[in-house]
């Protein structure tokens, strides 16, 4: 009987623990959402020297970003390294059989050393899913090979392009600038392939009468239809304040740089500047304005360029007329001064001389005796036989004397006028030597005066 209500009790105990809940197990974590971040150079290669490559950051996960991740500003040593402003790539990729999606950035790499350099890993924050959770992925170091750039002689520094463009504005176009009036001189560069960081400043030089007045440049990278990165774009631009009237000139710009596709070095150039600038203001309205009198319009058209011409004439016209006896006799002794140098002895003798090649013999003739004639004026001997008895040598008067027999048919020798011309110079330096000592001995005092 004892055994049957043992045996009864642990069946009730059983079943009464049977029916106890069970107690509870401990929730396992949820797994990480993950996040994979490529790092790659587009297109892969040697970069040279001094040239702008692409570096893309690929951000893929197999949720959805709730917001742009944060890329962080990076500095490596012998480059220039920035995030571009090009909008971001969307990216969708199939990796081991389910779906990710993400997107894309740009970094812009300039290096300025040769050999190998390493873009350090670096830590990228996105927040990912419903949740928002935020998620940390380090990238994986990446090495850019660089090839040297052999700079030509003169040059410093390079600017690597596909393709560059310089363009100049010039405000404002019309001609009619005054003193106190500004020009405005707006150059900008734009390259293709190459970041506006890269971009040389334009020098403004100083002019002198020219205020100096630079503006702040405008740098920008250009990016094209797809969002993708094209170039880069500079403006710089100065104003020149007119401190003085006269005639200005703004050198030519130039720009030295290396096409990438080729190695070649160009040169991108525009034109220089010139403009004229007037005293005074700008032209006056016709019509008087508003509280402006008769008195302040005569003053001031007189101020103005139009005014100071019309003064300067009436005083010329003014002067010429008080002094028209001393301009005609002045007029007259001019036409007379010309008239004498026109048939001086020099410039007939000149004209004897354009007949050392000449084949005629009465042409010479005709030369030799207008010049003995002129000179006959001034002293010399008369006739060309007196010339050759006083002043003459044996060269000339062989010459002379052939040209006669040429002249008359005395004889059929030949005869040369260049021998016979140049033995006249000859002459005719004698008689200049021998006046000149007379003249200085008539202008000297006897020694022993009686």
């Amino acid at each position: 009987m004892k055994a049957w209500m043992m045996a009864a009790m642990l069946l009730l105990a059983g079943g009464a623990h049977a029916q106890q809940p069970a107690p509870a197990t401990t929730a396992a974590a949820p797994a990480p959402v993950p996040l994979v971040v490529r790092v790659h150079q587009v297109p892969p290669g040697q970069v040279l020297q001094g040239g702008t490559t692409v570096i893309k950051v690929d951000m893929l996960t197999p949720d959805f970003f709730t917001e742009a991740p944060a890329l962080p500003e990076l500095h490596v040593d012998g480059a220039y390294l920035s995030l571009s402003d090009e909008t971001p790539g969307h990216l969708v990729e199939t990796i081991d059989g389910a779906t990710w999606s993400g997107v894309s950035r740009t970094y812009l790499f300039t290096p300025l050393v040769s050999g190998k350099v390493e873009i350090p890993s670096f830590d990228i924050t996105a927040h990912v899913g419903a949740q928002r959770t935020a998620v940390t992925a380090q990238t994986t170091p990446l090495t850019v090979d660089v090839a040297p750039l052999v700079l030509p002689p003169g040059v410093n520094e390079a600017l690597i392009a596909s393709s560059l463009k310089l363009t100049q504005t010039v405000t404002p176009q019309d001609s009619g600038l005054h003193v106190g009036d500004s020009v405005t001189r707006r150059i900008e560069i734009s390259a293709e392939g190459a970041p506006s960081m890269m971009l040389p400043p334009v020098e403004f030089k100083p002019v002198s009468g020219l205020q100096l007045y630079p503006s702040p440049p405008i740098a920008r990278d250009v990016v094209g239809n797809q969002g993708g990165f094209v170039g880069g774009s500079r403006v710089d631009e100065a104003s020149y304040v007119i401190q003085r009237r006269g005639h200005y000139s703004l050198p030519p710009v130039t720009v030295r740089w290396m096409d990438s596709r080729t190695h070649a070095w160009r040169e991108s150039r525009v034109p220089g500047v010139s403009f004229h600038a007037w005293w005074g203001a700008p032209a006056k309205p016709r019509f008087a304005l508003p509280q402006q009198g008769f008195m302040p319009r005569l003053i001031g058209w007189f101020t103005s360029d139009e005014g100071i011409a019309v003064l300067v004439l009436a005083v010329l016209a003014w002067a010429a007329w008080w002094c028209r006896d001393r301009l005609a006799r002045a007029w007259a002794w001019w036409k007379g001064w010309r008239e004498r140098r026109r048939h001086s002895e020099p410039k007939v003798f000149a004209a004897l001389k354009s007949q050392r090649n000449t084949g005629s013999a009465s042409e010479l003739a005709v030369a030799v005796d207008d010049w003995v004639r002129r000179a006959a004026q001034d002293g010399a001997p008369a006739t060309m036989a007196a010339w050759c008895t006083r002043y003459g040598d044996d060269a000339l008067r062989a010459a002379w004397t052939s040209w006669q027999n040429a002249m008359y048919g005395a004889s059929s020798s030949d005869w040369s006028a260049s021998s016979l011309v140049q033995g006249i110079e000859a002459a005719r330096k004698r008689w200049k030597l021998s006046r000149r000592r007379q003249h200085h001995q008539a202008a000297l005092p006897p020694l022993n005066p009686v």
